[in-house]
């Protein structure tokens, strides 16, 4: 079940930075970038375990490819301009780095 409620927040992750990168620039893609971030680093509080932030990184991920990618209609909702990009780059750098950094610096 952990992994289920795993892969719909790290969907739901996704759909709410790739709405919200490109609002009121820059602040929305800053927002978005930590929004990434610090979500991948409560999923890994959480669920305690690293496979779940690995769930929901790639449910992020496959989220925001098919937002970046043309739809049926010829719609897409991550633009190729420098905020669009930056975003690209920007959120995986912010999934890895939420993956890799430890959890505390309490333990």
């Amino acid at each position: 079940m952990k992994i289920f409620q795993s892969i719909i927040f790290g969907a739901f992750i996704g759909f709410c930075a790739t709405m919200l990168h490109n609002i009121y620039n820059p602040y929305g893609f800053i927002a978005s970038l930590l929004l990434t971030y610090l979500s991948i680093k409560a999923i890994g509080q959480t669920f305690f375990y690293a496979r779940y932030q690995l769930f929901a990184a790639i449910s992020w991920l496959l989220v925001v490819v098919k937002a970046g990618s043309l739809g049926a209609g010829n719609e897409i909702l991550i633009y190729g301009n420098t905020y669009g990009n930056l975003f690209l780059v920007g959120g995986l750098i912010a999934l890895i780095l939420g993956l890799v950094l430890k959890k505390s610096n309490f333990r």
